[in-house]
């Protein structure tokens, strides 16, 4: 799962090896912007999974695809040891000056699928980057890395547009359009009631499959929206002449129609399951 928005056009997987490549590498450009724009996640998010997981103090936690320690900072807080591995070198360094004064985390820049250990961890939590796995194995790593009933939560924030704040997103496909048409919005926008199901449903690894969900939303003025933007793959991976164009075309839409701001509408969700 991946946080929808205005321009995305679906997984990596779905794209071509190509397109998939370059936006992958575009997180090692944007990683400051990455931790100051994006967003974070509401505690009783992680209250929801540290009550599933029902973890001892010595229980090994692993974050598969840590970013600059959005989440990571709420695992760290539980003093349980964490392993967040994150491939990306930028987004690494970021993690570790954030998680600075945390002793029980370590950060590892590393790919999951170069390999982690086995039957080690308790907790094995992805946030918003299990789109970014290899879809053949990542669920088998992941209950690989887990012991017997150890848990999986996946975590992301997925946007959704309720009726009232449709104006914005259905506008803006115009610029898309004009400027990057293949970033345009495909079909209709997900509404509030019609959440993805779960990441591990169907598959024979797992067993007690949970998802909890808590809606939240924020409000965004121009530059703050537009530099969000610049931190989605498809975006950082234009053209720079065809971004900037884009953008700025985005900005003054904002500006003139919508009173400087954006409003995005978000129900942060985790999926959790116990390894069979």
């Amino acid at each position: 799962m991946t946080t929808i928005n205005p321009g995305h056009t679906g997984h990596p997987e779905q794209q071509d090896v190509e397109a998939y490549e370059r936006q992958r590498r575009s997180f090692e450009h944007t990683a400051e912007d990455y931790d100051r724009y994006r967003p974070t996640y509401p505690n009783e998010l992680f209250d929801d999974i540290r009550n599933y997981a029902d973890l001892a103090p010595d229980d090994r936690i692993l974050e598969v695809g840590a970013g600059t320690g959005r989440a990571t900072v709420h695992l760290a807080k539980w003093g349980n040891p964490v392993l967040a591995i994150e491939p990306a070198p930028a987004m690494a360094d970021v993690a570790r000056s954030n998680l600075s004064s945390f002793a029980n985390v370590e950060v590892r820049t590393a790919r999951f699928e170069d390999g982690v250990e086995t039957s080690a961890f308790g907790l094995a939590a992805v946030a918003q980057a299990f789109h970014w796995l290899d879809p053949a194995t990542r669920i088998r790593r992941i209950a690989d890395a887990l012991y017997a009933h150890g848990t999986a939560a996946i975590m992301s924030n997925v946007q959704v547009t309720p009726e009232n704040n449709l104006p914005f997103f259905e506008r803006v496909q115009h610029v898309y359009l004009k400027h990057a048409p293949e970033l345009a919005h495909k079909g209709e926008f997900r509404r509030p009631d019609n959440l993805p199901p779960h990441p591990l449903e169907g598959s024979d690894l797992f067993t007690d499959l949970q998802q909890f969900g808590h809606p939240w939303h924020w409000k965004l003025p121009t530059q703050t929206y537009i530099g969000l933007l610049s931190t989605h793959s498809p975006h950082a991976a234009l053209d720079e002449n065809v971004r900037r164009a884009l953008t700025e075309d985005i900005a003054a839409l904002i500006d003139a129609q919508f009173a400087g701001h954006v409003t995005e509408y978000y129900v942060a969700t985790t999926g959790v399951a116990r390894r069979a």
